[in-house]
């Protein structure tokens, strides 16, 4: 195994314990930590941005997105530790900006926005550079997550779907850019 795969398995592994240790917490102070999600428009929880993504609202709610955060993370990783990093960073950003100005007027908490970030640049990027690995990876998101399209729909007014829609916008950026500037270093070398 590579360096590069290990250091990526350990960042995913750290996210994972760090949210989990967060959510006990949570737990312990019964759901009070909530409070420091991301509300919009509101400057005194501006740094609900900075917590949001490791908050969650029950042990299914971290599950499912520990799950689904560490899979597409991992397949990210193929193409390097920095990206991984780069990605999450843009999605987390990307996503957290957009609710705080356009969401509704709720506590947002979860990794979802970050996760939706993921699977949109895996996909984005697919299509964009077009190699055989990154085709061969968004035919296995596609057919573990293609399901997460129903995650943009306001069916729920438990759920975040903000968060997925400015994650995912954030991620088909990241896919878009990071795949013009692999195809431009591919034609320079």
């Amino acid at each position: 195994m590579r360096q590069s795969d290990k250091d990526s398995l350990i960042l995913i592994g750290f996210i994972c314990l760090f949210t989990t240790a967060i959510h006990i917490a949570n737990v312990f102070f019964r759901g009070q930590l909530n409070d420091y999600g991301l509300l919009p428009r509101h400057f005194s929880h501006f740094t609900g941005i900075v917590a949001y993504p490791f908050l969650h609202g029950s042990w299914a709610h971290l599950i499912s997105n520990l799950f689904s955060f560490s899979v597409l993370g991992y397949l990210v990783s193929r193409s390097g530790l920095a990206r991984l990093i780069a990605v999450f960073m843009i999605s987390w950003v990307g996503s957290g900006v957009g609710v705080w100005i356009f969401g509704r007027m709720h506590f947002h908490v979860g990794l979802s926005g970050i996760i939706y970030g993921l699977w949109a640049y895996l996909l984005v990027y697919a299509v964009m550079y077009r190699s055989l690995k990154s085709i061969a990876i968004a035919v296995i998101v596609m057919f573990l997550y293609g399901s997460m399209v129903w995650g943009f729909i306001p069916a729920h007014s438990w759920v975040s779907y903000e968060s997925h829609f400015f994650g995912a916008l954030a991620g088909v950026l990241a896919g878009f850019i990071f795949a013009r500037r692999d195809k431009q270093r591919e034609i320079v070398t």
